[in-house]
């Protein structure tokens, strides 16, 4: 590959995505995010990474882009062979260039594979709920759907009596996520625990190797919310508590879930703490200098009732960051200077 020109000059941002609306019709989070932008006198565009990648290319947008975000890059997961080889043959060389891409390409693809919960678990203590990662590439199953009795009984000490929730690594917004009780509990249901079992299993596999059907020990504390802990720039912004609703266990509004800013009095402190030892965990993982700043993150966590905090996930791809609550004003203007290359 030809050396890339040096990049000119431009200030003008590019949100990649793979929807073709419009970020300003999106929502007020969006359009609060463009409008600063704006007022910083910087361009914006967007444009579509997938199904279309050959027409994003390295020269072209090194020379268009003063920085390049992932925050609105939905759908990702839903191609996640195709994604991580346009990270390879497009991103990676507009970074190397100067471009600022944010987050960063080597820990966008890190991030990207919910596997990164065991570094974060081996490296740091950080406390996640019971989980285990089943390979769906075969191995001595040759290929077949093993059996969910099966698998859930060579891990069963692990897994707690509250039964368990099974989803792929590589996912968005609850897809392909289910809540199996207990074997012993009397509403467990064999044949609809193996139905899920093997849709999340056919699923997995259908996306990649890499991917992995994840079987966390279900959190009851999650009845009580779920903290969206968001930090901005580099620094703690705002949280975001979201509740489900009786019926369900998932925190996501499609299902129903209550939605609301939290004071940050009210957010667990070991929770802000988690958060700033994950940026600087990345920071020195990536070997990024002293003077960086990560563009965005939202650790998504439950307390316990003794207190505890459990990650969730630890979200630097294109997490929804609720730009538009009061609580988020500087951490947008961090941000946007982050895009600008202010910081």
């Amino acid at each position: 590959m030809e050396p890339l020109p040096p990049p000119t000059p431009r200030r003008r941002v590019l949100f990649l995505k793979t929807s073709t609306k419009p970020l300003s019709l999106m929502d007020p989070s969006y359009t609060l995010l463009l409008e600063t932008l704006h007022k910083k006198g910087l361009e914006v565009e967007e444009r579509i990474w997938y199904p279309s990648p050959e027409s994003l290319t390295p020269k072209d947008l090194t020379t268009a882009y003063q920085s390049i975000t992932f925050l609105a890059c939905w759908d990702y997961n839903l191609h996640i062979t195709e994604f991580h080889k346009f990270l390879d043959e497009v991103i990676t060389p507009i970074q190397k260039s100067g471009i600022k891409v944010v987050n960063p390409v080597e820990l966008i693809r890190w991030n990207s594979n919910k596997i990164y919960l065991k570094d974060l678990q081996n490296d740091l203590g950080v406390v996640i709920p019971d989980t285990i990662f089943v390979d769906t590439t075969g191995g001595d199953s040759g290929g077949e759907i093993p059996g969910y009795q099966d698998v859930i009984l060579n891990h069963r000490g692990a897994m707690g009596s509250h039964g368990v929730v099974i989803k792929p690594s590589v996912s968005a917004s609850a897809k392909e996520t289910h809540r199996v009780p207990d074997l012993n509990s009397g509403e467990y249901d064999p044949l609809k625990a193996q139905a899920n079992w093997a849709q999340v299993y056919e699923y997995a596999r259908s996306l990649s190797s890499s991917v992995r059907v994840m079987i966390q020990a279900f959190e009851p504390a999650i009845k009580n919310g779920e903290y969206s802990i968001i930090f901005l720039g580099g620094e703690y912004s705002h949280t975001i508590l979201k509740r489900p609703v009786e019926t369900d266990f998932r925190a996501i509004e499609e299902y129903g879930a209550r939605i609301g800013e939290l004071e940050s009095s009210k957010v667990p402190e070991e929770g802000k703490e988690i958060g700033r030892r994950v940026i600087e965990y990345v920071r020195r993982r990536f070997g990024y200098g002293e003077d960086w700043k990560l563009g965005y993150l939202r650790l998504d966590g439950v307390g316990r009732d003794d207190g505890t905090f459990v990650v969730i996930e630890a979200e630097m791809l294109e997490p929804y960051v609720y730009l538009h609550v009061e609580g988020a004003k500087e951490g947008l203007e961090r941000f946007c200077g982050v895009l600008g290359g202010l910081n």
